[in-house]
């Protein structure tokens, strides 16, 4: 047994780095202002941080002899490092120069986040590296105890995440979260050198540390305190402005600053409502175009910011009721707390309803039926709002409205110009509508505004009518006057962008499973903030899933051709390379079906955050159970490669199955009723996945560590395969292959490379070499 201090030790480091890692990539986000494309970058980092202290010290952990006592300093520093590391992410936006509500490119964001998660990255590495030498010495297990120590910390992952989502973020800021951990690892740590005797072999250096250490995070978890370094470190992220408040939701930040008069309701860094003076040109153009193309008499719908000017434009009009979709109740908490003249009109008017749920989920659940549905919603420029723009989307949409309805959304635009990329992305999304709605229009501005009707009315739309109801109907406006109207709608504007239309080639279609609209939205997006990766991302397009399969098939000829080069055969080491490339597509494998599953989930059902927090437990659930069962397994397995080449077949079986699983709930059109049943299979296929992960890391590791190499070496070359594994899932999978190849397409990639690595072992002979 390898005692209560050292098994406590490595449940915590699961604990805590799950913790960190998420709580790190929130205030990330706050700073960068990003998307699914920062989000991976940063996830990248802090995984190849992690590979190179697993690798490059785990290599050495043995020969350098350490027990408990370097633990127990790496616990130390950990407590140390936690508060700091928070206080430099909300330093950082400040210190690069950027302004509230701006975004970084992704180069700044590549270089900055290494120096701030470096500390954090590699002692993370060297902590499982370490636990493994240790377990083995405590416990005599030899190579069993990479699974053992794995199995420990997937546990404490699976717990963390839990505790954080649904205990941790309710109560807690950052701060606390921090001290809270940093407290955990200092009595951990205690407890490991108390029993070996560190303490007194230590004399005064880890009371001293632990001492200093301890009080410090005490400081930090006590409210006065937490709060006082909350004032300081928000001073420096929100440079300019008055921080009101600021808090954390499961959904994010969301901060009220004060400038002069101006309040600004920030949610993730991102600017939703400015008052008591909003942009009230745009408020009137996206509501009153399509209110005048079909007065409403019933109810209208809006997805999307409604505070701050949209409500108030809408109820100008006689519809009978207002219903506005907003999934954080914080936001609408804090807009309470803060109220404007003009949000107290908005929030008190008897005909407005606010709905505490995901535009999309209501959208599909609803039995309410409207004359008008707008989305204020930006650019699909990530995975969660591209959802708000595939035809499967549309057709939900066409259900509730009534038959002379208007849908209202907007796109990037231009009046004299349309880049290659801007039409592109109209184009998706205009053909998008069109499988749907019987009329479309577009009213060309920045933004292009895009109205859609089930009904043939918007193909006899004209200036001259919206002027005239516009007239007619005595509405008071700032900006939309008559002449603007004329101006908007005028004949050569409307055939100039018919015009630069057509110039566009072939587009996609943007659709659930295959969500060209976020391609699209990317490439407008590096033309605006990143013209360097402009014509990289125009190559990336042309990817195929063909192109993949060539590469791996040259892959695999290129083994083929080494295994029989003279020099190369029954050499040394032979195990080491296979193993190393199945480790790391299973550590892609896994990261990818996290990323593929929560997107086709919050596709299909809407954002639930809690349910997808409950995703990712039940892979960590799954990792912990596969990962327990090979332990239990592994003494008794005489075949052991023969065993890794059958778990390589079932993986891309699953993943053939999964194709076949996400193409029928994609295509059958899940009724509401039938949600449920969605539910109880995501979370099956999120803990079937992770438990293919949890049985091979501890059997590839076994037949490594007993072949060639020891335990620490072992340990640290296979969990940094399986963290760049991990990288390349986050990064490839959510960044180039969803938006490129779509879903399901994704999933073939990973057949793809699981079929590779079967091909790699049967080259290699391992299926009748004796077993190590």
């Amino acid at each position: 047994m390898a005692g209560f201090p050292l098994s406590f030790a490595l449940l915590l480091m699961g604990f805590t780095f799950t913790i960190t890692q998420v709580m790190v990539i929130r205030e990330l986000l706050v700073v960068f202002v990003g998307n699914e494309l920062s989000i991976a970058i940063i996830l990248a980092n802090w995984l190849l941080l992690e590979a190179t202290g697993s690798f490059w010290i785990g290599k050495k952990v043995e020969n350098w002899g350490l027990q408990e006592g370097g633990y127990a300093f790496l616990q130390f520093l950990l407590a140390g490092i936690l508060p700091l590391t928070i206080y430099a992410i909300r330093a950082l936006k400040d210190l690069i120069g950027l302004t509230p509500g701006e975004g970084a490119s992704l180069l700044q964001i590549l270089f900055w986040t290494l120096p701030v998660l470096a500390p954090l990255g590699i002692v993370d590495g060297i902590l499982f590296a370490l636990g493994c030498a240790l377990h083995s010495k405590k416990t005599a297990a030899g190579p069993l105890s990479i699974g053992r120590v794995y199995l420990w910390e997937a546990a404490g992952a699976g717990s963390g995440g839990l505790l954080y989502t649904f205990l941790f973020i309710p109560l807690w800021g950052s701060f606390q979260v921090a001290s809270f951990l940093g407290i955990a690892n200092l009595l951990s740590g205690f407890l490991l050198i108390a029993k070996s005797g560190g303490v007194r072999r230590g004399k005064r250096v880890f009371p001293l540390l632990w001492g200093y250490f301890l009080f410090v995070n005490l400081l930090l978890l006590i409210p006065y305190s937490s709060r006082t370094i909350e004032g300081i470190s928000m001073s420096k992220l929100w440079r300019g402005f008055e921080v009101l408040d600021s808090r954390w939701s499961p959904f994010g930040n969301v901060t009220v600053g004060k400038r002069e008069e101006q309040l600004t309701f920030f949610s993730n860094g991102i600017p939703i409502c400015n008052v008591p003076t909003p942009n009230v040109a745009w408020a009137e153009e996206l509501v009153h175009f399509p209110l005048l193309a079909n007065p409403p008499s019933g109810s209208v719908l809006i997805v999307g910011g409604g505070y701050g000017g949209m409500i108030h434009e809408i109820l100008k009009h006689p519809a009978k009721e207002v219903h506005y979709t907003e999934i954080d109740p914080l936001l609408v908490q804090m807009i309470r707390e803060n109220p404007t003249r003009l949000t107290r009109e908005e929030l008190e008017n008897p005909r407005v309803r606010i709905h505490i749920l995901d535009g999309r989920h209501f959208i599909k659940t609803t039995g309410q039926r409207f004359d008008a549905v707008i989305l204020n919603l930006p650019a699909p420029t990530t995975l969660e709002l591209n959802r708000f723009y595939t035809v499967e989307f549309f057709r939900e949409v066409f259900r509730l409205m009534e038959k002379d309805g208007i849908l209202a959304l907007s796109l990037p635009g231009s009046e004299t110009y349309l880049s290659p990329e801007t039409r592109d992305l109209n184009l998706s999304i205009l053909k998008s509508l069109q499988e749907t709605f019987s009329s479309a229009a577009v009213i060309p501005g920045d933004p292009n505004l895009i109205l859609a009707s089930p009904s043939k009315s918007l193909e006899t739309l004209s200036a001259e009518q919206l002027a005239l109801r516009l007239e007619e109907s005595k509405i008071q406006t700032q900006f939309l006057t008559v002449s603007q109207v004329r101006r908007k709608m005028d004949k050569q504007r409307l055939e100039w962008l018919e015009e630069s239309m057509k110039h566009g080639g072939r587009v996609r279609l943007n659709r659930d499973g295959n969500p060209a609209g976020l391609y699209y939205a990317i490439a407008y997006w590096n033309t605006q903030f990143h013209p360097s990766l402009q014509a990289f991302w125009g190559r990336v397009g042309a990817l195929r899933l063909s192109h993949l399969g060539l590469f791996l098939l040259a892959l695999v000829g290129a083994v083929s051709v080494y295994r029989k080069w003279p020099r190369s055969g029954g050499s040394p080491g032979t195990l080491k390379g296979p193993l190393v490339w199945i480790v790391t597509t299973t550590g892609f494998f896994g990261t990818a079906m996290s990323v593929l599953l929560i997107l086709s989930f919050q596709t299909l059902y809407g954002y639930a955050y809690q349910w997808i927090g409950l995703l990712v437990a039940a892979f960590m659930v799954g990792l912990a159970l596969g990962s327990w069962m090979m332990n239990r397994a592994l003494g008794k397995i005489r075949k052991r490669i023969l065993t890794l080449v059958g778990l390589e077949s079932f993986i891309a079986l699953f993943c053939l199955l999964l194709i076949l699983t996400l193409n029928f709930l994609f295509s059958s059109g899940m009724q509401p009723a039938g949600l449920w049943v969605v539910k109880i299979a995501f979370l099956l296929m999120s803990l079937v996945s992770g438990f293919w992960v949890g049985l091979e890391f501890p059997l590839s590791s076994g037949i490594l560590a007993a072949s060639e190499e020891g335990v620490g070496r072992a340990a640290g070359i296979l969990y940094a395969s399986d963290l760049v594994g991990a990288w390349g899932g986050a990064l490839l999978a959510g960044v180039v292959f969803l938006p490129v190849l779509g879903i399901l397409q994704t999933c073939g990639a990973i057949i793809l490379l699981k079929l590779a690595s079967l091909s790699i072992l049967g080259i290699s002979g391992f299926g009748i070499q004796p077993e190590p």
